[in-house]
C-alpha cells in the first residue's frame, strides 16, 4: 500500500511538472513572494498567463518547479552514525492563481506537491507531501495601508530570523495577519502567526498550534542619515516544548533587534544586532546576536569581483544550572546561512567567513568562501538546524573550535525563467567535535529551477 501511495504521488507531481513546463513563458521580472508581483499592468498582452476577467479585474497565473540533488558524507558529522552517508533526490511543484481586483484588492492562492527519493530512513516532514494549500489570503494593497489575512509565506530583513526555508523541499509558511503602514520608503508592519505544521497526505496541513509568532517590524530610512537605512523591530515567540542543552520546557522569548544596512561607492553593508529575553521552563533567558556582512565591488574589474567579509557572534550558555539561559534562539532562520550544506545553526557560534563573489557574464554568478567556526561558550553544545535548532549532546563541554568550512557556489540563469545551481562543502571538524566523535563531512548539491 504504501508502495502504491508513494508511485501515485509521484505520478501526480511529475504530471503538475510537466504541465507547467509546457506553458507558454513571458521573460520578466520574478519575485521570491509570488504574490508580489503585479502583471495586471501588461495583462492584455500576456494571455494565458494573464485575464482581464472583468472591469478593473485581473486573473494571473503562475508556477514553479524545483528539482534538486544533495547528499552527505557522512551524516550527522558521523557521530553515533557508522559513518554512513546519503543522497537523495527533491521533487517541488508549485500552481498559483492571483486575482486583482482594482488597484487595492487581491486574492492569492497557491498549492504545492512535493516528493523525495533514495533518503535514507525515508522522506522527513519537510520532504513529502500530496497536494496541499501553500499559500491562501485575502489581501488590501493600499497606498499607505496594508491587510494580509491567511496563509503566507513571510521573510524579514535578511532572512537571520524569518525566512521562507527556500534549502528545504517544502517552504515555510505562516497563517495568521499582517498589517503594514507605508509613507515612501519607510514602513512598519504588525504581524500575528503560527507556523504551518506540514502532513503527508492531501489538504491536512495545519497551523502548529505549539508554537505562534508576533511582533512589529519597520523599515526606516530618514533623508539625515542617507544612505544608512535602519530596521527596528520586537518579535515574540512561544513554544510548547523549548530544549537546549542547559534547559527545556516551555519557552517565551522576546526579540528585540535592529539592522543597518545600505550601499554607496561599491561598498555594502549589513549590521545587524538583537538582545533576547524571557524564560525557558523555570529559567530566565539572556541571549543576544551581532552579525555583520560588508563587501567591496570592484566594478571597473572585469568579472565585477566582490571582496566581503561576514562575522557573527551568537551567545551560548554560559554556566549551566544558574537559572539563566545564554544560548540564542534564530527563532523561523535561513538554515543556509552559513553555507548550503546547512550543517549548523546560528546558536553559541562565533565566525568569520571572507567570501570572493564574481560574475564571469551577467547570467552567472560563482562564490567561493571559508568558514572559520568556534563556540561562543565551551559548556554548551553545538547546534544543528532544523529550525529554530537541535543540540548536538555529545558536544556539551568539549572544546570550543568547531571546525571550518570551504564552500563553492554558483548560480547560472539561461533565461530569466530557469535557474541552474550548485554547491559544493568540505567541512573540517575541530575539537569540539572530533572529542565527540565527529568526522569531517563532504556535501554537494546541484538543481534545477523553473519559474512561469
Amino acid at each position: 500500500m504504501r508502495q502504491q501511495t508513494a508511485k501515485k504521488r509521484k505520478t501526480n507531481l511529475i504530471a503538475l511538472v510537466m504541465f507547467v513546463m509546457s506553458l507558454p513563458v513571458t521573460a520578466s521580472e520574478y519575485k521570491p513572494l509570488r504574490f508580489e508581483e503585479n502583471w495586471g499592468a501588461n495583462c492584455n498582452k500576456m494571455a494565458p498567463k494573464c485575464w482581464n476577467i472583468a472591469e478593473g479585474a485581473t486573473l494571473t497565473l503562475g508556477a514553479d518547479a524545483r528539482v534538486r540533488s544533495q547528499g552527505y558524507w557522512p551524516l550527522e558529522f558521523g557521530i553515533d552514525n557508522n559513518n554512513k552517508g546519503d543522497s537523495y533526490t527533491l521533487f517541488r511543484g508549485l500552481v498559483h492563481g492571483d486575482m486583482r481586483f482594482g488597484k487595492h484588492a487581491q486574492i492569492f492562492a497557491q498549492f504545492g506537491a512535493y516528493d523525495e527519493s533514495g533518503r535514507r530512513g525515508g522522506p522527513v516532514r519537510t520532504d513529502q507531501s500530496n497536494l496541499d494549500l501553500q499559500q491562501g489570503f485575502l489581501a488590501w494593497n493600499g497606498d499607505r495601508f496594508s491587510l494580509r489575512v491567511g496563509r503566507q509565506e513571510m521573510t524579514l530583513g535578511t532572512s537571520r530570523l524569518v525566512s521562507v526555508r527556500e534549502g528545504p523541499n517544502i517552504r515555510l509558511a505562516f497563517d495568521g495577519v499582517r498589517v503594514g503602514w507605508q509613507q515612501g520608503p519607510h514602513r512598519i508592519d504588525a504581524l500575528a502567526f503560527r507556523p504551518v505544521l506540514n502532513k503527508p497526505e492531501a489538504f491536512d496541513d495545519a497551523n502548529n498550534k505549539s508554537q505562534s509568532l508576533y511582533g512589529l517590524y519597520a523599515t526606516l530610512a530618514p533623508e539625515s542619515i542617507a544612505p544608512l537605512k535602519i530596521d527596528l523591530y520586537w518579535l515574540g515567540y512561544e513554544r510548547d516544548q523549548g530544549r537546549f542543552a542547559a534547559a527545556q520546557g516551555r519557552e517565551h522569548r522576546h526579540s528585540f533587534g535592529t539592522r543597518l544596512f545600505g550601499s554607496a561607492k561599491n561598498w555594502d553593508w549589513n549590521l545587524e544586532a538583537v538582545y533576547q529575553i524571557g524564560d525557558v521552563g523555570s529559567q530566565t533567558i539572556r541571549a543576544w546576536t551581532v552579525a555583520s556582512d560588508t563587501g567591496y565591488t570592484f566594478a571597473t574589474l572585469p568579472w565585477s569581483p566582490r571582496l566581503s567579509l561576514r562575522a557573527d557572534i551568537a551567545s551560548g550558555d554560559k554556566k549551566p544550572g544558574d537559572g539563566q539561559l545564554g544560548t540564542f534562539n534564530a527563532l523561523y532562520p535561513n538554515p543556509t546561512y552559513f553555507t548550503e550544506a546547512a550543517l549548523l545553526a546560528p546558536a553559541n557560534v562565533m565566525d568569520v567567513q571572507p567570501i570572493v563573489t564574481i560574475k564571469p557574464v551577467p547570467t552567472l554568478t560563482l562564490a567561493v568562501g571559508w568558514n572559520f567556526l568556534w563556540k561562543h561558550n565551551k559548556a554548551d553544545a553545538v547546534y544543528t538546524p532544523p529550525a529554530p535548532l537541535v543540540a548536538i549532546p555529545e558536544t556539551i563541554g568539549t572544546d570550543r573550535y568547531i571546525g571550518d568550512q570551504v564552500k563553492l557556489e554558483g548560480s547560472y540563469r539561461p533565461h530569466p525563467q530557469w535557474e541552474i545551481r550548485a554547491a559544493a562543502v568540505h567541512f573540517n571538524t575541530g575539537e569540539a567535535l572530533t572529542q565527540a566523535g565527529g568526522k569531517s563531512v563532504h556535501f554537494f548539491k546541484t538543481s534545477l529551477a523553473f519559474r512561469w
